[in-house]
């Protein structure tokens, strides 16, 4: 790492010389819980609470209470060496090191020396989705392990001991010499250097591929799945997305790449097969079927129906049930 750089990150900050762990905890989060939120780091580290993504030194001198964050975190070390508590387990990680923390990583840091440094970068969850399907996409890249990391129901956390890795240490000493020296950072450039780094920790030695982890799309898909067949008659994107914890039109976008259908095409195709099932095996009039399956449009229903089984919801019945 070159000297500048590490001169740089060794002048004590406003947040190292407020050193409690209870002032760090108010400036982080509000609630109860210690939970961060990745706004409210990049409102600290950039003034913009929107941004994607964001890098910032690691505060020292203290230890960082027990917490969760809402996005996807990647700890590189300078010097020295940041010690992590995860599951009541420590976790050394040493110079040229780097750990990657999922959606839901419960954990808390040991209080860093004054050469012990290292940089965090914040990556919303939704952007780091998207790289992942871009590496797919352009590089063939095996991404089931990184796909685990936004799994909100579990705590997943990857050591990397790259530091003998020329091509990682060389793009995280050009990402922080940026951070540190350019004025402003360019997101498109930053977000391409991460999916570098990722695609680089891909083809490490370190990158566990085990068959008993679902991957996140497949889990993904079958929560979609599921909310539709057991909501059919209410399902809206808006609230598909509320329940994952998704924006509506980043789910959109994502139903569209994984399912090659929208969301609205999902839910008809089960509205209509329920529809059918309904006019094969039952009596129920064809008035209250349409409302059941969630339309107040008998017409529309009518019109959709003829165009999917070129024929009217009352002829398939008759042929259906001879």
């Amino acid at each position: 790492m070159r000297e500048e750089i590490i001169k740089k990150l060794s002048v004590l900050t406003a947040e190292e010389m407020e050193s409690t762990p209870d002032v760090q905890k108010g400036r982080y989060s509000k609630s109860g819980r210690f939970i961060i939120e990745r706004r409210t780091v990049s409102d600290i580290s950039t003034g913009d609470q929107t941004a994607p993504i964001c890098l910032r030194a690691h505060p020292r001198f203290y230890p960082f209470p027990e917490h969760t964050h809402d996005y996807i975190e990647i700890m590189y070390v300078c010097t020295g060496s940041i010690v992590h508590e995860i599951d009541k387990k420590s976790v050394n990680v040493c110079a040229g090191e780097l750990l990657l923390l999922g959606a839901n990583a419960k954990h808390s840091i040991r209080p860093p020396s004054a050469s012990d440094i290292g940089i965090n970068i914040i990556i919303s969850t939704e952007l780091f989705e998207i790289m992942l399907g871009s590496l797919r996409q352009d590089a063939s890249v095996n991404t089931k392990y990184f796909e685990t990391l936004l799994d909100k129901n579990v705590t997943r956390h990857r050591l990397f001991r790259c530091s003998q890795s020329l091509q990682i240490q060389n793009l995280m000493e050009s990402l922080i010499f940026s951070h540190l020296f350019r004025e402003s950072t360019d997101e498109y450039l930053l977000e391409q250097s991460i999916k570098m780094l990722l695609y680089y920790l891909s083809s490490t030695n370190d990158t566990p591929h085990t068959s008993e982890e679902i991957p996140y799309s497949e889990q993904m898909k079958r929560k979609i799945s599921k909310y539709i067949r057991t909501s059919y008659s209410t399902a809206t994107l808006t609230e598909c997305a509320k329940m994952l914890g998704l924006s509506p039109t980043y789910l959109s976008r994502w139903v569209c790449s994984y399912f090659e259908a929208s969301f609205k095409e999902l839910l008809m195709q089960e509205r209509f097969s329920v529809a059918c099932d309904l006019l094969r095996n039952t009596d129920t009039p064809i008035g209250d079927i349409i409302t059941h399956i969630g339309y107040e449009n008998s017409s529309y229903f009518h019109r959709e129906f003829k165009k999917r089984f070129n024929t009217t919801p009352n002829a398939y019945r008759k042929r259906t049930k001879q």
